[in-house]
């Protein structure tokens, strides 16, 4: 899995790709508790580039959003498709995230 983060005033970008599973979740609840911890409030996790998630990466989702929301912020997800998209769907976890199409559309909601 690859992370790359990008400040885009009120939010940050979290683009995530490759493959999300039990052994590297932490590493995208990590990338997002550094920006939480300097007092962002609103994280975009651009998942275009995800090619699989894992139970262990939904509860990584889970709890992201959990911190941002007990502090009245937000997880936002852009560019789910695909496989991701089916576990989200299946597990009935994505009726718990706002999804957009790309972030700058996700962005115009803040």
């Amino acid at each position: 899995m690859n992370i790359e983060t990008e400040e885009l005033g009120k939010a940050v970008l979290v683009k995530v790709s490759g493959r999300m599973d039990a052994e590297n979740s932490h590493e995208f609840e990590q990338a997002c508790e550094q920006w939480i911890t300097r007092g962002t409030k609103h994280v975009i996790a651009d998942l275009d580039g995800l090619q699989y998630v894992s139970s262990m990466g939904l509860r990584s989702f889970l709890s992201v959003a959990q911190k941002l929301q007990s502090d009245s912020g937000s997880l936002l997800l852009c560019g789910l498709h695909g496989l991701p998209r089916q576990v989200f769907e299946l597990t009935r976890l994505i009726g718990l995230f706002q999804v957009f199409d790309t972030s700058q559309q996700a962005l115009a909601t803040l």
